[in-house]
């Protein structure tokens, strides 16, 4: 899979005005729209979830909406915009693996484990089997989806 890198230190001029030239405005924001990693940032930073705050206290949520603090809505839409361009990105019907081991695999992973675990928090059966395919698609399953995938030590669903 062809991974678009965000610029950083390490990049080089040439790299960086070719990203630049790329990007496009979307909702406001601007990104690469093959950079995987920008529409999970984006999706994370509109959900603004209480368990990334520092401050954050498991126990004073008293129901899985007082982990959100920002748009869940929003951040879902982001989401699944980068789960089309992933699913555009492998070729169809993707039935094959997809191992997080090569670097540059990692941006969809974290991008389906973003868009899984906030659809959890709106529609957990949905979520379900988003986790699941995790599973498969990635049989070593460095993202920890065998957990939240049903019959899963922490899923609160049982296998469907």
């Amino acid at each position: 899979m062809e991974r678009v890198w965000r610029p950083d230190e390490e990049t080089d001029e040439a790299y960086d005005a070719a990203y630049d030239k790329e990007c496009v405005t979307i909702g406001g924001r601007r990104l690469h729209p093959r950079d995987l990693d920008a529409y999970t940032v984006i999706a994370y930073q509109l959900a603004d979830l209480a368990d990334q705050d520092e401050e954050f206290d498991p126990n004073d949520v008293e129901s899985e909406d007082d982990l959100v603090q920002g748009d869940l809505d929003a951040a879902l839409a982001w989401a699944a915009a980068g789960v089309c361009v992933l699913q555009q990105s492998l070729p169809y019907p993707f039935g094959d693996v997809l191992p997080y081991g090569p670097i540059d695999n990692r941006p969809a992973h974290r991008l389906v484990y973003a868009y899984a675990s906030l659809l959890q928090l709106k529609h957990p059966r949905k979520a379900a089997a988003w986790f699941r395919a995790m599973v498969y698609f990635s049989p070593m399953d460095n993202m920890g989806a065998r957990f939240l995938a049903p019959s899963g030590p922490s899923s609160s669903l049982p296998g469907l």
